[in-house]
């Protein structure tokens, strides 16, 4: 029999113009004139710089008379001896050529030229870089284990409808190579008949990057354990056998749980750190597996398949709105490691055996400790949209119409409750972070107070997916109406809510200071209701499912009402728990006593009501401003006195600053020096006649620099204040409360 030979062949040199570091041979075995070898090549050369390209036509002989009566097996097993042996004459050239090793030479086959590939590839020694296989069998080796010299790492590609070679052929060579041990990896290409498509040409290109680079992936890995990456991370994306467990599902009895791990996995959920899945298993079998041991409601986004994971954890990213850079993936195997960091430069990889897998692990513990809030159930609700979303036929903005999606927007006084929540979003968001901008840890609750300043505007999102919390966050100077903060979560991307926030500012500032490289319109698009925050069951549900504050029958033995600085009195006075706050329009002021809507509110035992909230004209039936200062005030502040004395309710009142001049701004408000004195006056004379009227007289103890404005205090002066608001709360009788106690019990 004629020795088979490579008859020409065709070399792309490396896309940079240096010496290769990879050698890919694409053999084409038996299909002279086939484009794939080619167009696979030119496919991957601009992602693999460094890769000589080279593509072999290997000459068939025609097997001679004697030998073709010896037996198909026999035969075939003698071609692809002597084709390996062309083979390997071939590639020892480009071996001494370019002064490459075995590690950099990959080799890859279609069809027929997948059957050579296998059988040169894993009877060479010393093992490859990797084997690519594309719709071909394998052949030439009675028993596998004993006659493979290497086990290199291998990945079939093969379509769901091949007729040629029919996907049972396929299922039985990855199992015979899984069987030997050989690292074998499936790419099953659903409705793909004999052919090489883009994803799996592309599942190819990240395989082999994945494969030439696990060859360093170890010295890199130390880069990736430090205090900032442990910050960053915002999703652990974990493999399954060997990592999460000892052991395979293939004995799914014999594996055991590494606790720790799993510890590890449920304090990062507390911590507002999601997990994710990316393994090569059959799904239902994973699945019913985690059920079994308790785990499997305990991860997001499952990706369990046997694909390769560069693309599945690109899909499985992406798909969770996420950066790479905010992402750690743990996996036992090298190549499955560097083929993701092929594929997802900026992805943080650990290894599984490493000694300082868990070490860091702990260490991401303890950088999140600080955060208490899962963020397990909002990326569910993402899950569910995403799938839906995949299957649904029809335009994006029609499903968006069937999402059913509502927004409610807090202000002013409210946004107290959700200040570490608001910096969260600042801090950690990137993508969606329009002006970049961080604030410091704890600043957040004197940067909201301050609402004389600046004014915030966070928005609360759900669907009939779920609840997913407050996902917006945008905030302007009120003198300059210049933007401060634009910050929103990755997982409401795409939804429009973005130009619903934005058009709610525009509503407060008409001149807002946008900048250009914002590109959100303020709109509301037609397929999201905007509810109002103050409405039946909106509020309660929002700090119910925030945690802000404890949900249910409260014990309320205090109101705060001074509008848009109640919140900041309340929180400094530490008494949340057991407060209600005022924050427009859900107030209280001495306007509503004339129509009488006073009578229909709750009033608990102790108030705290700031006189700044009645000076404005806007407060005032404009009809009755002639006589606002002549008496009218003095009426309505003595009945809702006799009011308080007939309820037994305890009321401290809290005087304007009267060092600080009315600005223009005020004065054409109505805030004017006359007004503030002799509603002052009024109350003065009040807490005199009424022992339920307590007085705290802010000129006592506060110098006028601590004033924002005539009405409103900064951040020092509310801390003061909140301190003696404490004192006075805590100086009160315990029968005060004694009714109200009798009502919770």
């Amino acid at each position: 029999m004629p020795p088979l030979k490579i008859s020409f062949d065709t070399k792309l040199m490396p896309f940079d113009g240096c010496d290769p570091q990879l050698a890919v041979i694409l053999i084409n075995a038996a299909r002279p004139g086939d484009p794939t070898p080619r167009l696979l090549a030119e496919r991957w050369r601009g992602h693999l710089s460094k890769a000589l390209f080279a593509l072999p036509q290997v000459e068939n002989h025609q097997l001679s008379a004697g030998a073709a009566q010896t037996g198909a097996s026999y035969r075939a097993a003698i071609e692809l001896g002597l084709g390996a042996t062309a083979l390997e004459d071939y590639i020892a050239q480009i071996r001494d050529e370019y002064s490459l090793d075995n590690s950099q030479i990959a080799v890859v086959g279609y069809a027929e030229g997948m059957t050579l590939a296998l059988y040169y590839g894993l009877k060479q020694t010393q093992s490859l870089c990797a084997i690519i296989g594309f719709s071909g069998d394998m052949a030439g080796f009675a028993d596998l284990r004993s006659e493979i010299s290497s086990r290199p790492p291998v990945l079939l590609v093969h379509g769901e409808k091949d007729d040629v070679v029919l996907p049972g052929t396929f299922l039985n060579n990855y199992s015979r190579l899984s069987e030997a041990d050989v690292p074998v990896t499936a790419c099953f290409r659903p409705g793909l008949d004999h052919q090489v498509d883009d994803l799996g040409a592309d599942s190819a290109m990240f395989f082999l990057q994945g494969a030439h680079g696990a060859r360093g992936i170890r010295p890199l890995k130390k880069k990736t354990i430090n205090e900032d990456v442990a910050k960053s991370i915002k999703l652990v994306i974990w493999d399954l056998d060997e990592t999460l467990w000892q052991g395979t599902l293939d004995d799914a009895d014999a594996i055991t749980l590494h606790e720790s791990r799993v510890e590890v996995i449920r304090r990062l959920n507390g911590s507002g750190v999601v997990s994710a899945i990316c393994s090569k298993n059959d799904f239902e079998t994973a699945r019913k597996k985690l059920e079994s041991l308790g785990l499997w409601d305990d991860f997001v986004f499952p990706r369990i398949a046997f694909v390769p994971k560069g693309a599945a954890i690109q899909a499985l990213i992406s798909d969770m709105q996420l950066k790479p850079k905010n992402c750690l993936f743990i996996d036992d195997n090298d190549i499955n490691l560097a083929e993701a960091k092929a594929v997802l430069p900026d992805l943080h990889t650990l290894d599984a055996k490493d000694e300082m897998c868990d070490a860091f692990l702990a260490r991401l513990v303890d950088a999140h400790a600080g955060v208490n809030k899962s963020r397990v159930e909002e990326y569910r609700s993402l899950q569910n949209r995403v799938t839906e979303s995949q299957t649904f036929e029809g335009s994006r903005e029609n499903f968006l119409h069937t999402c059913d999606i509502h927004v409610a927007i807090a202000t002013s006084s409210d946004l107290i409750d959700f200040a570490p929540r608001i910096e969260e979003l600042i801090n950690r968001t990137n993508q969606l972070n329009y002006l970049k901008t961080r604030v410091e840890p704890g600043s957040m609750v004197n940067y909201v107070a301050e609402a004389s300043l600046r004014e915030g505007f966070a928005l609360f999102a759900w669907d009939k997916f779920g609840y997913h919390g407050l996902v917006g966050f945008i905030s302007a100077e009120t003198e300059t109406e210049s933007m401060q903060h634009m910050a929103f979560s990755c997982r409401i991307m795409h939804m429009g809510i973005e130009n619903v926030l934005l058009e709610r500012a525009f509503q407060r500032f008409r001149n807002l200071q946008v900048p250009d490289s914002v590109p959100v319109k303020p709109e509301i698009p037609a397929w999201i209701t905007v509810e109002n925050f103050n409405a039946p069951g909106i509020r309660e549900r929002i700090l119910a499912e925030e945690k802000s504050i404890a949900a249910g029958n409260r014990d309320i033995r205090i109101r705060f009402m001074a509008n848009c600085q109640s919140g900041i009195f309340c929180h400094y006075a530490g008494l949340r728990d057991v407060a209600e706050i005022d924050s427009m329009p859900r107030v209280f002021m001495m306007p509503h006593v004339l129509n009488k809507s006073y009578l229909q509110q709750h009033f608990p035992p102790a108030l705290v009501y700031y006189i700044g909230t009645d000076f404005y004209n806007i407060m005032w039936p404009p009809e009755l401003l002639g006589i606002l200062d002549k008496g009218l005030y003095e009426v309505c502040a003595t009945e809702f006195c006799e009011y308080l004395k007939a309820n037994g309710n305890r009321m401290l009142l809290i005087t304007s600053p009267s060092g600080v001049e009315p600005s223009d701004f005020l004065v054409i408000r109505g805030v004017t020096k006359e007004r503030m004195e002799a509603m002052s006056a009024v109350w003065r004379k009040l807490a005199a006649n009424y022992d339920c009227i307590d007085l705290m007289d802010v000129d006592s103890f506060l110098s006028p620099d601590l004033a924002a404005d005539s009405t409103h205090f900064r951040v020092e002066a509310s801390r003061e204040i909140a301190g003696r608001i404490a004192d006075w709360y805590k100086a009160l009788p315990s029968t005060l409360f004694e009714p109200q106690l009798a009502l919770a019990g």
